[in-house]
């Protein structure tokens, strides 16, 4: 389904959201403008942009948090509100009565409140009446035109900042304050190491690059993918890699480090080498180093 949403207009209603990506559930020219195909596509889903068109050329519609159903009720939400279009710029009408936000009809579209009903009685139609747990005038919504082109609906996904995915983590600050503050240990030579090693050995495919981008999302504070990782039958590292853990954009590298190599293989001469892996542990092998096997199956030797 190609949206009827330009980009542009995707942009400003994600400005007022805090997030990143419309994602069309529903286009009413395709599925049916009746409420049967509506709650089809977009009962449970949360949250959702509903949008309708006219002949008269007004883009117009509403966002709630709150999942579609058709209970027959209203469900309270705090954040709803009605919008349009007058040209690029967003003119948005919050809710009133938060706990009228919208209310769950089955023979119909999108119903905020009793203000504006989009696909109202499964028909090509708008329902509105100002005033009503939304303050708007007819005339800057919808132009009085009340005649539907199209309805879209579109789940917002994501959470980000300025185009880049936000990572939200259940970490406490206590845990990272005090992962930040670890100071390795040795028995001989007490403090005199500085940065404690882990090694990540798995079979192909278990995920130890995915594993550290994991790991260094988290205290980076954003999606990251600085190691290679993907689904392969072989192994898609091929160097002995030494990833420092850094604690957000520009902060200092905390005391650990992650190391990642290949993956091991079931096949002889295939995988990570036990002599790499010996080197690997006495501290012999330098970062980037390339590992015996698959420089065996690049020269044919």
């Amino acid at each position: 389904m190609n949206p009827r949403l330009t980009k542009s207009q995707q942009r400003t209603i994600c400005s007022q959201l805090g997030r990143f990506k419309l994602q069309l559930l529903y286009k009413a020219s395709i599925h049916g403008f009746t409420g049967a195909a509506f709650h089809q596509q977009c009962d449970n889903r949360s949250p959702t942009v509903s949008v309708g068109y006219n002949n008269s050329g007004y883009v117009f519609g509403g966002y709630t948090k709150q999942p579609f159903s058709q209970s027959g009720q209203y469900v309270n939400d705090d954040q709803a509100f009605l919008f349009t279009f007058s040209g690029e710029k967003l003119l948005k009408y919050p809710v009133t009565s938060s706990g009228h936000a919208v209310k769950m009809i089955a023979n119909a579209g999108p119903y905020f409140g009793e203000a504006l009903v989009l696909v109202n009685g499964s028909q090509a139609v708008v329902y509105s009446n100002p005033g009503n747990y939304y303050n708007f005038t007819a005339a800057e919504m919808h132009g009085n035109d009340l005649n539907l082109t199209e309805c879209e609906v579109y789940q917002v996904e994501g959470n980000t900042v300025c185009g880049q995915q936000k990572l939200t983590t259940s970490y406490p600050d206590s845990f990272s304050l005090s992962f930040s503050h670890y100071t390795p240990q040795t028995q001989t030579y007490p403090h005199s190491v500085t940065q404690a090693r882990v090694l990540l050995i798995g079979p192909v495919g278990a995920g130890k690059s995915s594993f550290f981008n994991s790991v260094n999302s988290v205290f980076r504070g954003h999606v990251t993918s600085q190691a290679i990782s993907g689904s392969s039958t072989t192994s898609l590292t091929t160097q002995f890699r030494s990833y420092s853990v850094k604690a957000g954009r520009g902060g200092k590298p905390l005391p650990i480090i992650l190391c990642d190599t290949m993956g091991l293989e079931e096949s002889k001469g295939a995988g990570l080498d036990i002599d790499d892996l010996s080197s690997i542990l006495k501290g012999h092998l330098p970062d980037c180093y390339q590992v015996l096997h698959y420089i065996s199956m690049t020269l044919n030797v």
